[in-house]
């Protein structure tokens, strides 16, 4: 369950993190106490659950932890790569454009 809850919370960052998505985007909040999650803008593009989990087994998506390289040695999501969020902007070649990102923090 928590590696559900992981993947919709990197789903949500990661599109507002990198400005993916729009009107076609399926939302619904996700209520967490995630200092990440509480700071996203309220028009973030959101993504059920169900999705996030649907876009896991599926694959063709890149999952990218952004907690610091300590918290990603310790458990990280299957095939995830870690850059930490302030090191985003510095790293954002390291992401491949043919992809879906999916962008958690917990």
């Amino acid at each position: 369950m928590q590696i559900l809850l992981t993947l919709a919370v990197a789903f949500t960052f990661a599109l507002s993190l990198l400005q993916c998505g729009g009107a076609n985007a399926e939302t619904a909040k996700i209520e967490t106490n995630s200092p990440a999650a509480a700071e996203l803008p309220d028009n973030a593009p959101r993504i059920s659950l169900a999705d996030a989990k649907k876009a896991f087994d599926e694959g063709g998506v890149l999952f990218i932890d952004t907690r610091g390289a300590d918290q990603y040695k310790q458990e990280h999501i299957k095939g995830a790569i870690n850059i930490p969020a302030d090191a985003f902007e510095s790293r954002y070649s390291e992401v491949p454009k043919d992809k879906k990102i999916i962008a958690y923090c917990s």
